[in-house]
């Protein structure tokens, strides 16, 4: 993606990352810094990147209707198999007493989609074939905002939209034969269940993401990866736990992610 003001993302991604290292939550970042265009809000995510010196792993797409949405970059150390077992001198965000859990379905890629040409779209079926495998996941949400909902979209976005950490389960290569839409899912914390529902993805379809996905991409000259993993929405809003809880979110069919705080 095409960065439009380099200094001033470094300085929004140095700020974002003092909260990620124990630092106080920002009311919002400065408006010398604070991102104007998408464009803007990307460049921190990539800035922050930088600063951590790390690879992406994947990808968290969030879609507001069909067509229209935001994504972000997943770092190397924010992508874990589960079941993960976290302590708060490890967590990406230190620190942080409250969690937000979310129950989604993740695709791994098998093989690359590149950037296209100026107009050219992937259709849905090009995408589809290059998916190796389907997950269960937990997306953990956490804001280095003192208040996320008091601070601009565009900021949120550059704040990797809340994103913490992503729990990955077994792999399912045999996903194409689920009726993904309608999938049962039940998350339990400690055990108990707190969300029990047939299917629940907030378009319907957990495929749309990863499609917009790749064609998102492509308008920034940037492309999906063979290795890496795209999260498509949570099933069940936020639920939030504390220390010392664990949850599980099983899909029938495709598994269970579990996370111990």
């Amino acid at each position: 993606m095409q960065e439009t003001s380099t200094v001033n993302a470094a300085a929004a991604a140095r700020l974002l990352l003092a909260v990620r290292r124990g630092g106080p939550r920002l009311r919002s970042l400065p408006a010398a810094l604070a991102p104007r265009t998408l464009a803007e809000a990307y460049a921190i995510q990539y800035a922050l990147l930088r600063e951590l010196n790390t690879s992406i792993a994947g990808w968290k797409a969030s879609l507001f209707d069909a067509d229209n949405g935001i994504c972000a970059p997943l770092p190397a150390a924010a992508v874990r198999d589960a079941p993960v077992y976290l302590v708060p001198g490890r967590m990406p965000t230190q620190g942080n007493t409250q969690f937000g859990i979310e129950a989604e379905i993740a695709f791994r890629l098998g093989n690359d989609l590149p950037p296209l040409g100026p107009g050219a779209r992937y259709e849905r079926d090009a995408v589809l074939d290059a998916l190796a495998s389907a997950h269960a996941v937990i997306e953990v949400v956490v804001s280095r905002y003192a208040n996320n909902e008091a601070v601009s979209r565009l900021e949120q976005v550059a704040d990797s939209f809340m994103n913490e950490l992503l729990v990955v389960g077994p792999s399912c290569p045999a996903w194409r034969s689920l009726p993904l839409a309608k999938l049962p899912l039940e998350v339990r914390v400690d055990g108990k269940p707190v969300h029990q529902a047939r299917g629940g993805h907030p378009l319907g379809d957990p495929l749309k993401p990863v499609v917009w996905l790749a064609n998102h991409l492509s308008q920034f000259g940037q492309g999906l990866r063979a290795g890496e993993i795209v999260t498509t929405g949570s099933w069940n809003g936020v639920h939030t736990v504390g220390p010392e809880q664990s949850v599980t979110a099983w899909f029938d069919g495709l598994g269970s992610a579990i996370v111990r705080f």
